[in-house]
């Protein structure tokens, strides 16, 4: 499966410019990807403060936009929006299929209380995959630091994706938990950041990858401006579980109870 991982320098609290590079970088890939994954808060940088961001899912422009653009060049896209339900605001990861229709969405669950995020939205409390070919888990930035999400979500999924805005200045970090939640669940595990400085003087290394299920860094097999291009091989995540079945000797009740 042909997938593209996208290392966008968004444009701060700019939908619309921010909005017109996704449709520039998305036209680019005609043909070459299957998937394309762009990182968190996609279309504004990660402004948590400036509330009047977020769009009500059920009546989204950005929405609508991207579902458009998936339908128009067939293409799946996952990308990340501030929503609204009711009363509430969420930082989410949309999934659009490539007939244009909402696959799925995942509210972060884990809030980066560092940044004051977890005091201006609500957090989520599903977790959430997409029935995509080998089966897709969803998760957001801060997420990557608590593997027990993981767990859960490769006991059927063989791809984990995280969706980020992760600073330069932690970047060994990302890196380095990447590999770690692709070994420890034997999933290919994909990071998307973005890149540039934000209106917070925060700046973004290029730091997009992914790793096999084995742990190693994938080369991709194109590189466009923005764009990497990688082409994955399901099996070797299905052959590496059934060789080394690590996740039977896993003590599930002894965690529920640390955990409770």
């Amino acid at each position: 499966m042909k997938l593209a991982v996208v290392s966008l320098n968004s444009i701060w609290e700019d939908k619309q410019a921010n909005l017109e590079e996704v449709k520039r970088i998305v036209q680019s890939l005609r043909q070459k990807a299957e998937y394309v994954i762009f990182p968190e808060m996609t279309l504004t940088g990660f402004s948590m403060s400036n509330l009047s961001l977020a769009e009500d899912f059920k009546n989204s422009n950005s929405i609508r936009a991207i579902q458009k653009l998936a339908k128009e060049h067939q293409i799946n896209i996952v990308f990340g929006l501030m929503i609204s339900k009711d009363d509430n605001k969420y930082n989410s990861c949309v999934a659009i299929d490539n007939k244009g229709e909402i696959a799925g969405h995942y509210e972060k669950i884990h809030l980066f209380s560092y940044s004051g995020e977890d005091k201006l939205i609500s957090s989520g409390d599903q977790v959430k995959s997409l029935s995509w070919k080998g089966g897709w888990g969803l998760s957001i930035c801060f997420d990557l630091r608590f593997p027990e999400l993981y767990q859960e979500l490769s006991k059927e999924n063989l791809i984990l994706i995280n969706i980020a805005n992760w600073p330069k200045t932690r970047v060994t970090h990302w890196r380095t938990l990447l590999n770690a939640r692709a070994i420890e669940n034997q999933s290919f595990m994909i990071g998307v950041n973005r890149t540039g400085v934000d209106q917070n003087g925060l700046e973004y290394e290029e730091s997009s990858c992914v790793f096999s299920p084995i742990g190693e860094k994938l080369e991709p097999s194109e590189i466009l401006d923005k764009v990497k291009i990688f082409d994955l091989n399901l099996d070797e995540a299905i052959q590496y579980r059934r060789s080394f079945p690590i996740k039977k000797d896993r003590r599930n009740g002894i965690y529920n109870i640390f955990y409770s």
